[in-house]
């Protein structure tokens, strides 16, 4: 089974319907408040009809299959590169099956993005721009605006690249440290070079999620990147990425991504 890029078996994910429903609950709660999330808060705040131990009892099980980690300081536990993969695989799948995107309405394919957000991409991409370079521009900083993560735009295997929204990415608490911050300044620093060799070994698809160790660029290895690749009005394959933490909400940044590629390809 493939999706986005990368080969699955349903077996890898065999979870209960119920773990699969905790784990989700996790990743959202985790995405909001970046903390670990435990199994009192579970069931204190989405609703369970199990108490807290049986919710324990299962993230346990999460746990040793690989889904969830214990940080040291908490009791709390967080979601494992794993965990994100396989919320992608459940929940994002539709997005990569040609036939359903064929048969669906505007409003299904940019599901997670507001009516006002969706009128904002089209109505600002589809003016009249002077020159490849201001709409690459545009676009890099409208993602980051909408996003609310860091964004890179530019053309595959060309030199014209532009970011916006390092001060968003800065202020996220895995920014805390300050070798993960320099870290991410050396990737701002060789974002050129770095984004060439994704799109040469990697960026094949139309859209595409590297989370965590799956992405090879080093300097950004422990975040989640989705990028979507579309076609310039000159001819020119062009790519815009949304960067930021793994926590980060893929529902809504892959519909932005994918939208935004496809009012492009459509100037």
């Amino acid at each position: 089974r493939k999706i986005l890029g990368y080969v699955f078996h349903v077996s890898r994910f065999m979870i209960s319907d119920r773990q699969k429903d905790i784990l989700e609950a996790i990743i959202e709660e985790y995405a909001q408040g970046a903390e670990p999330v435990s199994s009192k808060a579970l069931a204190r705040q989405r609703g369970f009809n199990i108490g807290a131990p049986m919710i324990r009892k299962e993230m346990n099980r999460l746990e040793l299959d690989g889904f969830l980690i214990s940080p040291h300081t908490s009791a709390g536990r967080v979601p494992t590169d794993k965990a994100y993969r396989m919320y992608i695989q459940e929940n994002m799948s539709h997005r990569s099956n040609p036939s359903t995107k064929l048969g669906a309405s505007k409003t299904d394919r940019v599901s997670g993005l507001t009516p006002k957000e969706v009128e904002k991409v089209a109505s600002s991409l589809k003016k009249a721009w002077p020159t490849e370079q201001s709409l690459l521009k545009e676009v890099s900083r409208l993602t980051s605006e909408i996003s609310k993560e860091l964004s890179v735009a530019g053309t595959v295997g060309g030199a014209d690249t532009y970011i916006f929204g390092f001060s968003n990415l800065a202020e996220a608490p895995e920014f805390s440290s300050l070798g993960n911050l320099y870290q991410l300044m050396h990737f701002m620093d060789n974002v050129d070079r770095c984004f060439d060799a994704l799109w040469s070994k990697f960026l094949y698809q139309d859209l595409q999620v590297l989370i965590g160790s799956e992405n090879p660029i080093k300097e950004i290895n422990e975040l989640a990147l989705i990028t979507g690749r579309y076609q310039l009005p000159e001819g020119q394959s062009g790519f815009v990425s949304v960067l930021g933490p793994k926590r980060m909400n893929y529902r809504r940044n892959m519909a932005l991504v994918e939208y935004m590629s496809e009012v492009i390809s459509s100037l």
